[in-house]
This record gives structure tokens, C-alpha cells and sequence, in this order.
């Protein structure tokens, strides 16, 4: 005597959590891959402008800053974008806060072999209503850059941006 009964699938609570995360998993690979494939993003390609920003390279050996020269291409030293064209370039001491061992107070004085360069940068930008794109870099003001030139590279902030003629 066989015992030939079928048995029923009964949905357990651990079935019901292994369904949902899959469903969530689908939804998230399928919302990703119309983005990487360029669909519906912030920045139309249409609207070109010039846009002048200034970068502070910040604590470069004080021979290196005096590599930089107008008309040096500046490349992103993560993602190797390139990110304009020197226009002008200013060259200080680097400053920075130090302890006065005998009093404890933090003083703010120049960096010896240090200094710190200026760099006024031009570039062809997609500007929007919210953001300004320089080859896939976006530029406002206060975000970190790593740059790389023909003889150099250096890291600092953005500090100010100029567009369409206005500051």
C-alpha cells in the first residue's frame, strides 16, 4: 500500500520575507539600470556656458607651486576628467594653526617650505538650475578637488565661481 498523497505548499512567514526582498531587489536593479544606461537625468546636455572658478591648492611644496603656469589642463586625479584651463594663478605662504608650547594657544602662522596657490581655472560647464557640470565634476563652491597638471598636482577646495560675467 502506497501512501501517494500530494503535499501542499503552506506559505510560512519566512516564505512572505524571502518573496518581499526579492520584489525589492527586482525594483532596485530595474530603477538603477535606467540610470547608468542615461535616462532621466538632472543635467540636459543642451545649455554650454564658460565658467571661471577659483581652486585653493592647499600645503604644496613651495617649488611645486611655482610650476603652475596659464593655459596648464587640469585633470581630476580620481576619475581623470578634465576639469579646464589655467587662466591666472597666485602663489602665498601656506598658513595653518600651530601650539605655542609655552602658552598652549593655537596661533595661525605661515607653514615654512609650504605655500599655497591660488588657481583661477576656466571651463566649458552644463549649467542648470542646480548644479554646474564640468565634464561630469560638479563645481560649488567649498567641495574638495584633487588635481593633477603637466608637472604637478596639488588638493584644496573650490572657493568661488564665476558665471555668464557675474560672481
Amino acid at each position: 500500500m502506497e501512501n501517494n498523497k500530494k503535499k501542499r505548499w503552506r506559505p510560512n512567514l519566512f516564505d512572505f520575507i524571502f518573496i518581499v526582498c526579492v520584489i525589492i531587489i527586482a525594483v532596485v536593479v530595474i530603477s538603477l539600470g535606467g540610470r547608468i544606461r542615461g535616462g532621466g537625468g538632472i543635467i540636459s546636455p543642451s545649455a554650454q556656458d564658460t565658467v571661471k572658478y577659483t581652486i585653493s591648492l592647499e600645503r604644496m611644496a613651495e617649488d611645486t607651486a611655482t610650476l603652475i603656469s596659464p593655459g596648464d589642463q587640469l585633470v581630476d586625479r580620481v576619475e581623470q576628467r578634465n576639469l579646464g584651463t589655467v587662466v591666472s594663478v597666485e602663489i602665498r605662504p601656506s598658513r595653518g594653526l600651530r601650539t605655542n608650547f609655552y602658552t598652549g594657544e593655537r596661533i595661525n602662522s605661515i607653514i615654512p617650505g609650504e605655500s599655497e596657490a591660488i588657481v583661477i581655472v576656466e571651463a566649458l560647464a552644463t549649467v542648470t538650475e542646480n548644479q554646474i557640470n564640468v565634464g561630469g565634476f560638479v563645481i560649488r563652491a567649498g567641495v574638495q578637488v584633487s588635481v593633477n597638471g603637466p608637472l604637478y598636482h596639488g588638493s584644496g577646495f573650490i572657493i568661488d565661481i564665476e558665471r555668464d560675467g557675474a560672481a
